[in-house]
C-alpha cells in the first residue's frame, strides 16, 4: 500500500508539472523524475517503514518546490511573450503611421518619444513617493513639470518632422535654411515653382563652402563630373540612353526628335522619332539590367504605336519600328519582332558629350544634364553643339543662364 501511494503521489505531481510545461521540457523532467524515483526506491528498500516514508515525503516536498519554481518561470516567460507581442503590434502601428505621415501617427510617435526622453521625471517622482519620508507635494510638482516639458518637446519634434518633410519635397531649400539671413533671400521668390526654376542645381553636388570658393566654370565642371560618376535614377539612366542613341542617329544624318525627353510619360512609347529622306524610324530605347529580358509586350507596344504614327502622316513616308536595347530578348519576343517587322538593335551606353550648347537669339547658353531647361532644349541650329567639358563650351563663347550667377 505504501508503495502504491508513493507511486500515485509521484505520478500525480509529475502530471501537474508536465501539463504546465512545453513538450521538450516535460520530457526532460519526466526522464529526470523517473531516474530519481528508481534511485529513491533502490536506496530505501532496506530501510524500515518510518525512515522510508520520511525519505519519500522529503523527496515529494522537493519535487513540489521544483514544480512551483518551474510554474513561476513558465508564468513569467508567458508574460514576457505577451509583452513582446504587444510591443510588436505597437511597432507595426508606428511604422505604418510613419509611412502614411498623418497627424495622428506623428502625434503618437512624438508622444512616445517624449515619454522615453522624460522618463527620469517619472522615476524621480516615484522615488519621492516611496522613500521613508514621502514627499508627495514635490512628486506632484515634478509630474506637472514633466507634462509641461512633454508638451514643449512634442511641439519641437513635430515641427522638426515638418521641416524635414519640406526639405524632402523641396530639396532646393536646403541651402537656404542655415540662418535667418539666407532664409530672407527666399522673399525674392514669387512662388515655389519660380524658386525651383531659378535654383542652381549645381548646389546638389557640392557643399556650400565649395560652391562659394570655386569659380563658376570650376564648380559647374565639378558638378558635372559628380553627376556622371554618381548614382542615377532609372529615369536619368533612360534619358541618357535615349540621348546617346539619338546622337548616333544624328551622326548618320538623321533628324531626331527626342519625344521621350520632352513629353516623358506622354510619349506613347515613342522615345525617338528619326527622319531621313522618306524614311521614319519610330524608336523605343530600353537600357536595363543584363539579368532582365525584353518580353513580347514591349515589342507589341512599339509595333502598335508605330502603326498609329504612320496613320497620321503622309503615305509617302515609310515608317519602321526600331527597338534599341542593351539586354537580351526572350524567345517569344524575338519571334514577335521577326513576324511584325520590328528591327532590333543591340547598343551599349558609352561616354558621350552631355552639355547642350544652345544659341537663342544673341545669347549662347549651355545647359548641364541636371538643369531645368535641359530636356526642353534642342540642338539643331547652326552653331549649336554638344560639349564634353565646361571649358570646351566656354572657349566657344557659351555660358550658363545669368540666373545661376547670383544676379
Amino acid at each position: 500500500m505504501e508503495t502504491i501511494i508513493f507511486i500515485l503521489s509521484i505520478a500525480l505531481l509529475i502530471a501537474i508539472i508536465i501539463v504546465r510545461m512545453n513538450k521538450s521540457d516535460a520530457k526532460k523532467l519526466q526522464l529526470s523524475l523517473t531516474l530519481n524515483f528508481d534511485e529513491l526506491r533502490y536506496k530505501t528498500k532496506n530501510l524500515n517503514p518510518y525512515e522510508r516514508n520520511k525519505k519519500i515525503n522529503q523527496q515529494i516536498e522537493n519535487l513540489q518546490k521544483n514544480g512551483k519554481s518551474i510554474e513561476s518561470k513558465y508564468y513569467k516567460a508567458n508574460q514576457t511573450i505577451l509583452l513582446l507581442k504587444r510591443g510588436y503590434r505597437v511597432k507595426d502601428e508606428l511604422f505604418k503611421g510613419i509611412q502614411n505621415r498623418n497627424n495622428e501617427s506623428i502625434s503618437k510617435l512624438t508622444s512616445l518619444l517624449s515619454d522615453f526622453r522624460l522618463v527620469q521625471y517619472e522615476l524621480s517622482a516615484r522615488y519621492l513617493e516611496a522613500k521613508k519620508h514621502p514627499a508627495f507635494t514635490e512628486a506632484k510638482r515634478i509630474r506637472e513639470l514633466k507634462e509641461q516639458s512633454k508638451s514643449y518637446y512634442e511641439q519641437y519634434r513635430q515641427m522638426l518632422y515638418k521641416y524635414e518633410e519640406l526639405l524632402q519635397l523641396f530639396p532646393e531649400l536646403t541651402d537656404y535654411v542655415d540662418d535667418f539671413e539666407t532664409i530672407q533671400q527666399l522673399e525674392k521668390a514669387k512662388t515655389i515653382e519660380s524658386f525651383k526654376e531659378d535654383f542652381d542645381r549645381v548646389r546638389f553636388y557640392m557643399s556650400k563652402e565649395e560652391y562659394e570658393q570655386l569659380s563658376i566654370n570650376e564648380r559647374n565642371q565639378v558638378a558635372l563630373d559628380r553627376y556622371l560618376a554618381g548614382r542615377k535614377s532609372n529615369w536619368q539612366i533612360g534619358r541618357d540612353y535615349e540621348l546617346y542613341c539619338g546622337r548616333i542617329y544624328e551622326r548618320d544624318g538623321w533628324n531626331v526628335e527626342y519625344v521621350g525627353m520632352e513629353q516623358k510619360l506622354q510619349d506613347l512609347g515613342r522615345d525617338l522619332i528619326a527622319k531621313r529622306n522618306s524614311k521614319i524610324h519610330v524608336i523605343q530605347c530600353k537600357y536595363w539590367s543584363q539579368k532582365k529580358f525584353i518580353h513580347e509586350k514591349h515589342i507589341n507596344q512599339l509595333y502598335g504605336t508605330a502603326v498609329a504614327y504612320g496613320l497620321d502622316i503622309d503615305s509617302r513616308y515609310k515608317v519602321e519600328p526600331v527597338f534599341i536595347t542593351n539586354t537580351q530578348l526572350s524567345d517569344t519576343a524575338i519571334k514577335f519582332a521577326d513576324k511584325l517587322g520590328v528591327k532590333v538593335v543591340f547598343q551599349e551606353l558609352k561616354d558621350f558629350p552631355r552639355i547642350k550648347c544652345n544659341v537663342n537669339k544673341d545669347s549662347k547658353i549651355y545647359h548641364l544634364p541636371f538643369d531645368q531647361q535641359y530636356d526642353r532644349t534642342q540642338i539643331k541650329e547652326k552653331g549649336e553643339f554638344y560639349a564634353m567639358t565646361v571649358s570646351e563650351a566656354a572657349e566657344k563663347g557659351f555660358r550658363r543662364a545669368f540666373k545661376y550667377y547670383g544676379r
